[in-house]
């Protein structure tokens, strides 16, 4: 048998998760077959195996590099010298995370409350969602202590309950999206910014 390139092997892999994503979209995670992946793939079964053992190993395949990506697109934001804001931050990654959900037939945010659901039962997602929310956390709370040292935020907030108060509206917009399907990023920074600013005598 001919050996398979790189190249070829990362775009069949590509194949098959982005088959995945959309069965997932439209069955559930764990109502979703192999044999639907298959078919909505167009690959045999024998060129399937050939790059996944099965269901499980998708799933994880497929959600890695979904937040894999989704932390390179974000890291810029947290970064960026200019970012003053805690309602900007909120915008611009709600936006970032709107923008990467989209797919042509098919939206991550709605999948992934399947994903959390799903990681309630497999140890190996449950680690791997476990990992990127609490590097993500960690990275939120370095945002906060640069903002804290350039004194745009108070001095005395601990920056790990700033990073869990914000990590918590990023996700409750994921919710939002997937369910009431009408979540705003703009609405976002808006109302952040109204809790944030002292009342108006």
């Amino acid at each position: 048998m001919p050996k398979i390139s790189d190249e070829h092997r990362a775009a069949r892999q590509a194949q098959i998760l982005d088959a995945a994503w959309r069965c997932f979209y439209r069955q559930g995670v764990q109502a979703t077959t192999m044999e639907q992946i298959m078919a909505e793939s167009g690959l045999s079964a024998s060129a399937m195996y050939r790059y996944f053992a099965g269901k499980d190993d998708i799933i994880v395949a497929a959600i890695s590099s979904s937040l894999s990506r989704l932390g390179q697109l974000l890291e810029p934001i947290l970064e960026a010298p200019q970012q003053r804001s805690v309602p900007a931050l909120l915008q611009q990654v709600t936006a970032a995370i709107q923008s990467f959900s989209e797919r042509p037939g098919f939206n991550l945010c709605r999948i992934a409350l399947h994903g959390w659901s799903e990681a309630q039962r497999n140890e190996r997602l449950r680690g791997l969602m476990r990992d990127f929310y609490a590097a993500f956390r960690d990275r939120l709370a370095d945002r906060v202590r640069r903002w804290q040292a350039e004194g745009a935020l108070d001095a005395g907030a601990p920056p790990q309950d700033v990073a869990q108060t914000l990590l918590s509206l990023i996700v409750g917009f994921v919710v939002q999206s997937a369910i009431v399907h009408d979540a705003d990023p703009a609405a976002h920074g808006r109302g952040l910014a109204a809790l944030c600013a002292p009342a108006s005598a």
